[in-house]
């Protein structure tokens, strides 16, 4: 079966090629760049997302134990589908930040084919679990994040810190319910037997639940993430550099430029501000004000004009005056 590539990966791959040719050219190993001058377009469509009332609306609505616990870490911390599979107990500290509780985020699960596997860095994998079918072509494999902002500590809300500690519960009721069958796999994200939960199946179960709920807009599970780095930028008023934090992102500029989507709700608000403050602006010219230190202008009077106010004078004020005169 033919597989459509993404225009995407496409986009990558020339401009790897073109750097390599560059350099082949610069080295006198070839004369020109055997490519077409202008890269392939990538059309850039706006990824949709939800609403913060969508959001947790959804979240009610699943029962999958399992799914409404990465849905809710996708939620809340705007954690990639592989970052969530990759959390092990040991990264849960509830005890961390005055008792709030931290998420540690260092390792992501992805399913690799095994002739791509054997050219990866050993070093960039922790661990490669054993192939539930015989003569899989694919692993499931733990290894390091994309980068090294992918690496973060993340900060529990005391409803995830509840659920994460029932979930606990729950695999350890598992593993008692029936010993001799389970295998523990190490992950957070376990099946009833021990295993691990496969980056498809968590795809499966959310389509599924999708399907379930057309009542809400359909969005594929990393929009989840988009959706909640939204929401954290309007909640933060735009601060990139603690979103971008929570993200893992390597850049801000690609926290903006990826993440930063608009929503009706924050625009209307702007046209509300701008719409009570731009009309109502004091147009009337301020006065001058003196300048500091800046003598007033003398006020010249005629003679006439200084003998008629003698003549209008008290006796107290002309023997003043006099005084004044004679000083």
């Amino acid at each position: 079966m033919k597989r459509r590539l993404e225009k995407s990966f496409i986009h990558e791959v020339y401009t790897l090629l073109k750097t390599a040719f560059s350099y082949a050219v610069e080295w006198d190993l070839i004369h020109k760049i055997p490519l077409p001058r202008d890269t392939p377009k990538v059309n850039i469509e706006e990824r949709t997302i939800w609403a913060e009332k969508t959001m947790l609306a959804a979240l009610q609505t699943i029962e999958n134990p399992a799914l409404h616990l990465a849905v809710h870490m996708s939620m809340i911390l705007s954690l990639r589908e592989g970052e969530i599979l990759g959390l092990q107990p040991s990264d849960l500290d509830f005890d961390a930040a005055d008792g709030r509780g931290t998420i540690s985020v260092s390792k992501t699960m992805q399913r690799a084919n095994k002739d791509a596997l054997e050219k990866l860095d050993p070093n960039q994998v922790y661990h490669t679990f054993p192939d539930r079918r015989e003569g899989s072509k694919s692993s499931l494999i733990l290894k390091k994040p994309k980068t090294k902002k992918s690496n973060r500590i993340l900060y529990m809300t005391k409803p995830l810190k509840a659920e994460l500690l029932a979930w606990l519960e729950k695999l350890k009721q598992d593993e008692q319910n029936a010993p001799e069958k389970y295998s523990n796999c190490g992950q957070l994200f376990r099946l009833p037997d021990g295993l691990p939960i496969a980056p498809e199946l968590l795809t499966k179960w959310y389509r599924l639940w999708r399907a379930e709920h057309p009542e809400f807009e359909q969005i594929v599970f990393h929009g989840l993430r988009h959706s909640s780095a939204t929401y954290q930028l309007l909640q933060s008023d735009g601060d990139f550099k603690s979103v971008q934090g929570n993200t893992g992102h390597a850049t801000a500029s690609v926290l903006m430029d990826t993440y930063a989507h608009t929503q009706d709700k924050p625009r209307l608000e702007l046209t509300e501000k701008i719409e009570a403050n731009f009309y109502s602006q004091d147009l009337t010219p301020a006065a001058p004000q003196p300048r500091q230190n800046e003598k007033p202008v003398a006020t010249k009077i005629s003679g006439k004009e200084i003998l008629e106010a003698i003549r209008l004078m008290d006796a107290d004020e002309r023997r003043e005056l006099t005084r004044a005169l004679f000083a």
